[in-house]
């Protein structure tokens, strides 16, 4: 659930293992960080796939208002961790590209790939506040002008 909640929300790892208990509404499909890097709170949605997986949270949601939502720490066991599971589903990264901030940068292909967002809606997530941050995502999607090239004309085949 834990990394489910990085992929599929952009949130910071730091802003993940600070969630609270008080701080997530199910009702509204929301998080309300009140702190987060640039300084300023922000909501952040939670998908219904989310949703269902913190309903079903394996010690509940019935807990106080203060407690964290994930007993995880940041530090070297976390990213051992990561970097096990990792190894594990076979997957290999550059050394400054394995950690959790992949997670981020996943969702915000994702939301462009997939969600169709330009870097003014990635933007507009209040993920970033700079527009210079999100316009790095712009570079992952092919542009319809790039598609063009499907019309280029192509040598015809010889049979035989």
């Amino acid at each position: 659930m834990f990394l489910r909640l990085l992929c599929y929300t952009g949130m910071r790892l730091g802003e993940t293992l600070a969630i609270k208990i008080g701080d997530v509404d199910l009702s509204r499909q929301a998080i309300y960080l009140p702190e987060t890097k640039n300084g300023e709170a922000r909501t952040v949605h939670l998908p219904p796939e989310l949703v269902t997986a913190l309903a079903n949270h394996p010690r509940g949601l019935d807990r106080r208002p203060s407690e964290r939502l994930i007993r995880f720490h940041a530090g070297g066991r976390l990213r051992e961790l990561l970097k096990r599971a990792m190894a594990a589903a076979g997957l290999n990264f550059p050394r400054r590209q394995c950690g959790f901030h992949l997670f981020r940068h996943t969702w915000a292909t994702w939301m462009r790939r997939y969600a169709g967002l330009d870097t003014a809606g990635l933007v507009a997530t209040q993920a970033w506040r700079d527009p210079v941050s999100a316009h790095r995502y712009e570079h992952l999607q092919i542009s319809e002008e790039a598609r063009k090239a499907d019309l280029l004309p192509v040598p015809k085949r010889r049979h035989g």
